[in-house]
């Protein structure tokens, strides 16, 4: 787990990139409220979560240099969760043999 970074460029980057790569991005409904979003909390300019989410909302896609490019249906508009990977496909079983009691 890690806290939003100031900024969604060069905070974000510095620690995916230095420090340990980030798997995923889950934005709450707290994160994604528009008090937020305009907050000086999110960073300056286009540097910002805010430019971040509404950027990615607008053109339902993310930044091509953000890493994180998988996203699950049905979160949208009020939270955001992106990953590395696309996690949630569904995985065949393995051939089980019958129990026998």
């Amino acid at each position: 787990m890690l806290w939003l970074t100031l900024n969604a460029k060069d905070d974000f980057f510095a620690i995916n990139d230095y420090q340990k790569p980030i798997k995923a991005l889950y934005l709450t409904t707290q994160s994604m409220d528009a008090r937020f979003l305009s907050d000086g909390k999110t960073g300056a300019g286009e540097r910002g979560w805010g430019s971040f989410i509404l950027e990615s909302q607008l053109r339902h896609e993310v930044p091509v240099s953000f890493p994180l490019k998988k996203a699950p249906a049905g979160f949208m508009p009020e939270q955001l969760f992106l990953t590395d990977s696309e996690r949630w496909a569904p995985r065949p079983l393995a051939h089980l043999e019958p129990c026998r009691f």
